[in-house]
């Protein structure tokens, strides 16, 4: 697989990350019929920084630009998955599955990294 093909597939990745992010917010919303919650939810600011990286690594890896690596790498995949499994260990439910959501947004940002960390996706991202 081409480098230019890995970053196009990463920056996928990270818009679909962000895609799971907003469709727990909307899922949850949609079962509770909360509008309380989904005001809860949207007034985090964890939520909007979290959407706000995803989407800046999403349009920065399809550019190829360098800091979106950077980013994506540093900030977005690594921090997340340590965060989600932090939180997975702390939370008490150790020795259970997680959810679908968490899951699939653990194997996102797996993706993302697997995709990000070879030499010559790195040095695809030249901008």
């Amino acid at each position: 697989m081409s480098a230019q093909t890995q970053i196009r597939f990463a920056s996928l990745a990270a818009a679909a990350y962000g895609l799971v992010l907003v469709s727990g917010i909307v899922h949850h919303f949609q079962r509770t019929g909360s509008l309380r919650a989904l005001v809860h939810s949207l007034s985090q600011p964890a939520v909007w920084i979290a959407l706000l990286i995803a989407a800046l690594v999403a349009f920065g890896l399809w550019k190829r630009y360098a800091w979106a690596w950077w980013l994506g790498v540093g900030a977005a995949a690594a921090y997340q998955v340590f965060r989600i499994t932090l939180a997975y260990v702390q939370g008490g439910a150790f020795g259970r599955v997680p959810g679908f959501a968490t899951l699939l947004a653990l194997a996102l940002l797996v993706v993302l990294l697997v995709l990000l960390l070879p030499r010559k996706a790195r040095l695809g991202c030249s901008r």
